[in-house]
């Protein structure tokens, strides 16, 4: 993530609708990727402090009570929602106060993720313009967590540009519980919408191209049956040299979940480099070092940061062991995105529908 600062110099950070320091509005140019202070103006729009050139709208759910969300849309933009919102399709029934929250967190989390691919230049398809395959993103409830829906359960997943959340992830009790079971190091909202949408990019950049025979080799068949392949992990559990192979336990069940567990830590290394080059805590060209130098800096780096949690009682914040394949398979998935950052123009896209309560 970049580092922000408003016009009095204080630091603003990703998820801000005003300034700590000054009081003054804030917001995110998706376009741009910056965030800036912003002055009103007539009608109801907004530009950014010093400038006149480009006027905006805000989100209609900056609200605090509602999702303070911060990011802008531009005024000949005829959508009352941004574009990350706008790709919400269903969000748990907000009658339930509990759900109230859970619709921020998930939304919180989505928009960082957004930042990703707008970040990488991933340029994707709504449901409005491909009603077969776009982008679009169910926040969905079942009994365990609300006796009043009729599905018994709701299981996180991607199907055809389908991102389905289970609502409950968003709560901490929920997430640790179900992390402890399935015996994770990891588990967190923003990691399963990174996650998904990695499928939803194996569909879009490597299915079906030149990249395909390469995963093949690389990560294994993909036609293989998923759901012999799924009965086989929750019955026997994962191989015991699973770590030699993969970056989790679960990346083992079948070759798409492999690539869906890698493209996420790609992601994952990418925003916390990034962050990290800003803060000038390393020194790295992402876009243009090579990917054994990226590599060695990610390692200097997570040595620091789990050093650091443990000084304060904390679990390491990255725990994870890269062995070669693991390696070899971060190496093709940056290949891939650079791949199809350099073969597109800056990443503006448009979004439709707007989020509804599910009935």
């Amino acid at each position: 993530m970049k580092r922000f600062h408003c016009s009095c110099g204080s630091e603003i950070f990703f998820d801000n609708t005003k300034c700590i320091n000054c009081g003054q509005d804030v917001g995110f140019d998706p376009a741009t990727l910056r965030m800036f202070t912003l002055q009103e103006v007539k009608g109801g729009l907004v530009t950014e402090a010093g400038e006149a050139d480009t006027r905006f709208r805000l989100c209609k759910h900056r609200a605090e009570e509602v999702l303070a969300c911060n990011w802008l849309i531009t005024e000949d933009d005829p959508h009352a929602e941004c574009q990350s919102c706008r790709l919400t399709r269903v969000i748990p029934h907000q009658s339930i106060p509990k759900n109230v929250k859970r619709w921020r967190i998930l939304e919180d989390a989505k928009r960082r993720m957004i930042y990703n691919l707008l970040n990488n230049r991933l340029t994707f398809e709504t449901r409005e313009e491909d009603p077969e395959k776009g982008l679009v993103f169910d926040f969905l409830e079942d009994r365990r967590s609300n006796p009043l829906v009729a599905e018994e359960h709701i299981y996180t997943g991607h199907s055809s540009g389908v991102i389905t959340v289970n609502a409950a992830e968003a709560d901490p009790e929920y997430r640790v519980a179900v992390r402890e079971e399935m015996n994770e190091r990891y588990r967190t909202n923003l990691g399963h919408f990174r996650h998904e949408i990695g499928h939803y990019y194996w569909m879009r950049l490597v299915q079906n191209t030149r990249w395909e025979p390469e995963f093949t080799t690389i990560f294994g068949n993909p036609y293989w049956d998923y759901d012999i392949a799924l009965k086989n992990y929750y019955e026997n559990g994962p191989r015991t040299d699973w770590q030699e192979y993969h970056i989790s336990a679960y990346a083992g069940m079948h070759p798409l979940e492999d690539w869906a567990e890698t493209w996420a830590h790609y992601l994952h290394m990418n925003d916390t480099l990034e962050t990290a080059v800003s803060f000038n805590i390393i020194k790295l060209e992402f876009r243009r070092d090579n990917f054994r130098q990226i590599f060695a800096k990610w390692m200097e780096l997570t040595v620091a940061m789990n050093a650091l949690n443990r000084s304060v009682g904390k679990f390491d914040a990255y725990p994870f062991v890269i062995k070669h394949m693991v390696y070899r398979k971060l190496e093709f998935i940056r290949r891939v995105v650079m791949d199809a950052r350099e073969s597109s123009a800056p990443a503006v896209f448009s979004a439709c529908g707007s989020s509804r309560s599910c009935d």
